[in-house]
């Protein structure tokens, strides 16, 4: 058939008809208009969005107007050599960013960048940094975790625009008197250090309309009293776990030197608190709680503490229970237990709308204790124990005539009514205030849907199991007999589902 045939002429018109329409869909995108395709852009990583302005100018202009960008530079984390040898690996491939941006910075108008956010884990030189900061006077969301900063520039931030600010680093912040966040909703400040105490007054005292709070303490930072007064905030999240070690110079201790926090936060919803270094902790009313995370205790080995001291930590502690009486989810973490004592139901309050409770008996104190709790938390549905009930793994602390199971005289109104799920974790089977709770707990919960319990082998007199004090053949008795007990004991519920998990037995 010749080249001019009809029939070559009518398949040649079909080909071109499809490619023609195969490109036109293929560039439909880019027949958006600029704005649409600039917030598509933005919802990429910010290195995908740049390659985007290879395919024309209209893309270059678009990836040059995002109001997004946002930058991760993890060298540690893909550095398989010597560590005497990576400051040589880092420094070629951090002078390429910070060349990268420099050119950006400088052939885009950087009063469109909204958000902001740098995650280098080495050091960025710090003029630069300063320079990329300052470029930035209309942004809404700064977001920096880096290796060290110096000391915070605030001046390019005096426009009011901020509204979220994340500082991840080893920086100073020192706060000038002008400056003011009147928009500013959520502040996370990581491993800063403050001037001082009055520090971070000014700058929570600059933010009238903040919502959400954290704050990480993990080293010294120049603070011994930690205030925080927020009217406006919702949501709390505090972590000051820096290690003991860190926090006394010396005699201090001896010397009377003392860290507070205090709290006063009356519309907050969710609070989240780990505190092992306050010696006070002083909080006002937060009924609004719903949510809320607790784990504090003043792990202090100082011989040099006295009786006063302990007493005023512990009532410290029972007062934040207090604050929060209508919470509905409730986590307590461990150790924390410890500074509440053995009368729970005559020192905290009735929670009448926790639903949720999560407890850690670290230190073989639940046996007392949970009877109580559960006395004063008459809606609870949920419980769960993921560090059991006795903690014999932790060695020397089990002392079985302290931990005798006291049932309350009347079954507390969540067995009778509400209770329908229990988890426990790190239940050996061999201690026999275990067991004793758990048949409680089967035979009085009128309700309760499910028990779920991992079974965990651990030779309680001695430490960690071994094949030659727990042979084989008495695990597996101990297995059969827990089971056993278990599953042919009385149950308030007959609906109720034992899940016991086994681990592997090990020979």
């Amino acid at each position: 058939m010749g080249l001019n045939s009809p029939g070559t002429s009518s398949e040649t018109k079909k080909m071109f008809v499809r490619e023609e329409i195969t490109n036109e869909a293929q560039d439909r995108i880019s027949q958006l208009p600029d704005a649409i395709l600039c917030h598509i852009l933005s919802l990429l990583p910010t290195k995908l969005a740049a390659q985007t302005g290879i395919l024309s100018k209209q893309w270059k202009n678009v990836w040059l107007s995002i109001p997004a960008l946002e930058f991760q530079i993890n060298l540690r984390a893909n550095y398989e050599g010597e560590w005497s040898a990576f400051d040589c690996f880092a420094k070629p491939k951090i002078e390429s960013f910070t060349n990268f941006l420099d050119r950006l910075f400088a052939i885009r108008d950087t009063s469109g960048i909204k958000k902001f956010r740098l995650v280098c884990d080495h050091q960025v030189d710090s003029r630069c940094l300063n320079n990329w900061l300052s470029a930035l006077h209309n942004v809404q969301e700064l977001d920096l975790d880096l290796w060290e900063l110096g000391e915070f520039p605030w001046s390019p931030f005096t426009n009011n625009s901020l509204e979220i600010l994340k500082l991840s680093c080893n920086v100073l912040l020192n706060i000038p008197s002008s400056v003011s966040f009147p928009r500013l909703k959520v502040l996370h400040l990581h491993s800063v250090t403050y001037v001082g105490g009055a520090s971070v007054e000014k700058l929570l005292s600059s933010c009238p309309v903040l919502e959400d709070l954290q704050i990480s303490r993990w080293q010294w930072d120049n603070v011994r009293n930690f205030v925080i007064a927020v009217p406006s905030l919702k949501r709390l999240t505090l972590d000051f776990s820096t290690p003991e070690m860190d926090l006394y110079d010396g005699d201090d201790y001896e010397d009377g030197v003392e860290y507070k926090l205090i709290i006063t936060a009356p519309n907050l919803e969710y609070l989240n608190l780990i505190d092992y270094m306050s010696d006070s902790i002083q909080v006002s009313s937060m009924t609004r709680v719903t949510e809320s995370r607790l784990s504090v205790y003043k792990i202090l080995t100082c011989v040099q503490r006295t009786a006063e001291q302990t007493s005023n930590y512990e009532s410290n502690v029972r007062e934040i229970f207090r604050s929060i009486p209508n919470v509905k989810h409730l986590t307590i973490g461990e150790f924390t237990m410890n500074s509440l004592g053995e009368s729970l139901d005559s020192r905290l309050p009735v929670f009448q709308n926790l639903v949720h409770l999560e407890i850690s008996f670290y230190v073989a104190n639940g046996a007392i204790l949970l009877p109580s709790l559960l006395k004063i938390s008459p809606k609870l549905e949920s419980l769960i124990l993921p560090q059991g009930i006795t903690s014999p793994n932790v060695i020397g602390w089990f002392n079985p005539e302290e931990n005798q199971v006291k049932p309350p005289q009347d079954v507390p109104e969540c067995l009778l009514f509400s209770l329908k799920n229990v988890e426990i974790s790190c239940i050996t089977g061999r201690v026999e205030e275990e067991v004793e709770l758990l048949i409680y707990l089967l035979g009085n919960a009128m309700v309760l849907e499910k028990m779920t319990i991992w079974y965990e082998e651990y030779y309680v007199s001695g430490g960690p199991m071994d094949t030659t004090n727990y042979p084989t053949a008495r695990r597996v008795q101990d297995r059969l007999s827990f089971t056993d007990k278990l599953m042919n004991c009385t149950r308030g519920s007959a609906a109720c589902q034992l899940d016991i998990q086994m681990p592997e037995l090990q020979l």
